[in-house]
C-alpha cells in the first residue's frame, strides 16, 4: 500500500505542477464575449479552452439543460437568475440566486428551471480545457 501511496503523491506532484506551469493572468469581459446558442438558451465562454491554465468560465442562460456528464470536468455553479432545479445522481435540489452546486466530474446532471423562468449561471469548470477535448464533452448517461 505504500507504494500506491507514494505513487499517488508523486502523480499528484506532477499534475500541480504541470498545472502551475499552465496558470496565467488572464482578465476578459462578459460584454464582449459572445452569445453561443445552445439547444435551450445560449452560453458565454467567457475564460475557455484552457486559457490561463486554472479553470473554464462560463455564464449560461437556459430553460433546462438535458441530463449528461462529463468524464474528467468537474464543474460548480453560481446561480445569479431564476429559479429551478439541478438534478444530480436522481436527487433534485432547489436552485435560485445564490446558489452553489458542486457538480462532480463522473455524475449525470440535469438543469432545469421553473415554468416561465430562466436560469442564469456561471459555470466554473476545472481542470480548463477546451470544451471539445473529450474530457470534458458533455456525454449522455
Amino acid at each position: 500500500m505504500g507504494l500506491v501511496l507514494q505513487l499517488a503523491d508523486r502523480a499528484h506532484a506532477s499534475y500541480n505542477a504541470a498545472m502551475e506551469s499552465k496558470a496565467q493572468p488572464v482578465v476578459r469581459y462578459l460584454d464582449q464575449t459572445p452569445d453561443t446558442d445552445c439547444p435551450y438558451g445560449c452560453v458565454r465562454r467567457v475564460v475557455t479552452g484552457g486559457e490561463g491554465g486554472v479553470a473554464n468560465v462560463h455564464v449560461v442562460r437556459v430553460t433546462r439543460g438535458s441530463e449528461h456528464y462529463h468524464r474528467d470536468y468537474d464543474e460548480v455553479y453560481y446561480v445569479l437568475s431564476g429559479r429551478g432545479t439541478l438534478t444530480m445522481a436522481h436527487k433534485s435540489h432547489e436552485l435560485r440566486p445564490g446558489a452553489v452546486a458542486v457538480v462532480p466530474r463522473g455524475l449525470a446532471h440535469e438543469v432545469e428551471a421553473a415554468e416561465g423562468e430562466v436560469l442564469e449561471f456561471i459555470i466554473f469548470g476545472t481542470p480548463g480545457m477546451s470544451i471539445d477535448d473529450a474530457r470534458a464533452e458533455p456525454r449522455k448517461p
